[in-house]
């Protein structure tokens, strides 16, 4: 009975870190997401950048907005520490636990 007391009680310490999702970092928020390509088409290329969230054990208790808005938080911080200010958005892949954007950062004046 005390092993199975402490196993629930490490579940529900950890259970809290288990739904955590990315938050945008200081700045990343300036960062400009853009599906069509004439927007950066004469902006300096700096990187292939892939934004994800959601996985196999936790997707059930995360909703699908916060879920896509997490994705998008992760491409706009990562952009942001490559030194872009853009990013060009070429496709979502929704699976059944998570969300992936594939995209491109850019740096446009």
């Amino acid at each position: 009975m005390k092993k199975i007391l402490a196993c629930l009680f490490c579940l529900s310490l950890s259970s809290c870190s288990l739904l955590s999702t990315h938050k945008i970092q200081q700045g990343a928020g300036k960062v400009r997401l853009f599906e069509e390509y004439t927007v950066v088409e004469n902006c300096q290329f700096v990187q292939d950048i892939i934004g994800t969230e959601g996985h196999w054990y936790n997707h059930l208790f995360i909703s699908n907005k916060t879920l896509i808005q997490a994705a998008i938080n992760d491409l706009k911080n990562q952009a942001q520490q490559l030194g872009a200010n853009t990013i060009h958005l070429h496709s979502n892949l929704l699976f059944a636990s998570s969300v992936t954007l594939v995209g491109q950062a850019y740096n446009c004046k």
